[in-house]
């Protein structure tokens, strides 16, 4: 059977308390019972009506209520399920968030180290396209020159025309700057190299390249030279006695390890000897120990100025102020 509404309840209450009221004040009227007496029976019938409306009404709200509550209980139970389902998940989205941010830096790396190949081997192609080897060409980077920087030397040569080119140090470079030397002859190139070692695997390249013409790797170990702050260690001033009129200065040496500033007797030892359009490249700027050494050249021989070229090492190319 079907559940009378609280909604229905009170209507038939209100309209059987209603209906009694008016049937004393019926009775009353026609004298069946005293009107006083209807009256006061009335009253009694109508209060009665109201708190049994009264007590339906409070019935309907305190079921309303204990639906309410019970509703409200499980929804503090699903958000407690939730917090709990969100706590468990926190370390894992922590882990995500921190490998998403590991493997945004390693595309940005990786997009700047791709855009760095590519210039490398843009530079590359070039330089290939200047000479015709005779042997396998020693490779670029690391240790080596980059691409980049010894494009710039080769344009050099080739806008200048220098007849002596002098590097500081010696290796892959000097191959290619041999194969070019021939191209503009007369040329020569002179790499100064202090460790005797490594002068020998620069001769057998040179040798096999068949350019002792045009290249002498020159041992000149390394001594003391005194600057006016401090003493150096760089290559014996004896190996620089027939050097005069330098049109292209590389400063690739001596390397790092010797000792800070290990390149700067360079400038003041070389520069006298340059011819007026030559043309200074120092090597691996982006290190601060280059940079500051470039500051210093830069501060102490004011007729030089300086050009910054953003390549893979990063390098710093002087020359003398035009009058």
């Amino acid at each position: 059977m079907r559940a009378i509404s609280t909604r229905r309840l009170v209507l038939y209450a209100a309209a059987g308390s209603a209906v009694a009221v008016a049937g004393v004040m019926t009775l009353g009227l026609l004298g069946v019972l005293v009107t006083a007496d209807a009256m006061w029976l009335s009253a009694v019938i109508g209060a009665f009506g109201v708190l049994v409306v009264a007590l339906i009404a409070l019935r309907w709200a305190d079921r309303r209520v204990v639906a309410l509550s019970r509703r409200l209980s499980r929804l503090d139970e699903k958000l407690t399920s939730v917090s709990s389902t969100t706590d468990s998940l926190r370390p894992r989205l922590d882990k995500l968030s921190s490998d998403v941010s590991t493997v945004s830096a390693g595309l940005k790396d990786l997009s700047r180290t791709s855009a760095a190949n590519y210039n490398q081997l843009e530079a590359y192609i070039d330089l290939r396209s200047l000479i015709q080897p005779r042997a396998p060409m020693p490779s670029l980077r690391g240790w080596a020159a980059s691409p980049d920087v010894l494009r710039f030397l080769m344009e050099t040569m080739l806008r200048q025309r220098p007849k002596l080119i002098v590097e500081c140090g010696s290796g892959s470079s000097s191959i290619w700057l041999g194969y070019l030397a021939e191209q503009i002859a007369p040329a020569k190139v002179i790499c100064l190299e202090h460790d005797e070692r490594f002068g020998r695997i620069s001769r057998d390249l040179i040798r096999a390249h068949d350019l002792g013409d045009v290249v002498e790797i020159r041992h000149a170990p390394l001594a003391d030279w005194k600057g006016a702050e401090r003493v150096y260690s760089w290559y014996d001033v004896e190996a620089l006695e027939d050097l005069a009129d330098i049109g292209l200065l590389f400063v690739d040496g001596p390397p790092e390890a010797i000792g800070s500033e290990a390149r700067y007797p360079a400038m003041p030892l070389l520069l006298p000897r340059c011819a007026d359009d030559a043309v200074i490249v120092l090597d691996d700027s982006d290190r601060k120990e280059e940079t500051a050494l470039s500051d210093r050249w830069l501060a102490e021989c004011p007729d030089i100025e300086r050009s910054v070229l953003r390549f893979e090492k990063g390098a710093h190319v002087f020359t003398r102020r035009m009058m």
